[in-house]
């Protein structure tokens, strides 16, 4: 009895480690497209390591699985200017990137962003804040080391009714 269980016990590792070896064979590529900006996504790889891909660039070579982002940075130069935006989620379209074997997978994220007002009323004090979003669906965070976003209010007709500038804090 004691040597078929050792036997069952030996196929079980053995099918695992087999499956394990099979899973990590398989490779496929990652090629960002951030509409002329420049991108730098890094993904989790495993329990501690990290994957980083950057627009840009040739496709990045990473194995044949799902993935999870980690933390997105994408800037663009206008003028003399340079914008910055970072995210850590929630990250839409690329909470699950998969990456079939021998194939590479096109992510579009970045420009042209979608500025969605976020209105609260507390009493007689109006907050309104607004969220950055990406093409696939990502949350981009507020920057406050920048000028402030002014804002218009306009009727159907076009006529402004108020206007301002945001205010940190």
């Amino acid at each position: 009895m004691k040597k078929r269980e050792i036997w069952i016990s030996a196929v079980i590792i053995a099918a695992a480690v087999l499956l394990l070896y099979c899973y990590s064979l398989g490779k496929g590529q990652i090629k960002i497209d951030a509409g002329g900006a420049i991108a730098t996504l890094q993904l989790r790889s495993g329990w501690l390591g990290k994957t980083t891909i950057r627009s840009q660039t040739e496709p990045t070579p990473v194995n044949a699985r799902v993935h999870k982002p980690r933390h997105l940075s994408i800037s663009m130069q206008q003028g003399t200017n340079t914008w910055r935006l970072d995210s850590r989620g929630p990250w839409g379209k690329l909470s699950t990137i998969k990456v079939s074997n021998n194939n590479t997978t096109v992510l579009k994220l970045g420009p042209p962003f979608l500025i969605k007002p976020k209105v609260r009323k507390s009493g007689s004090r109006v907050s309104i804040d607004f969220a950055i979003i990406g093409k696939a669906g990502e949350h981009y965070r507020n920057s406050r080391g920048s000028s402030a976003p002014k804002l218009k209010i306009v009727d159907e007709a076009g006529n402004v009714l108020a206007s301002g500038k945001f205010e940190y804090g």
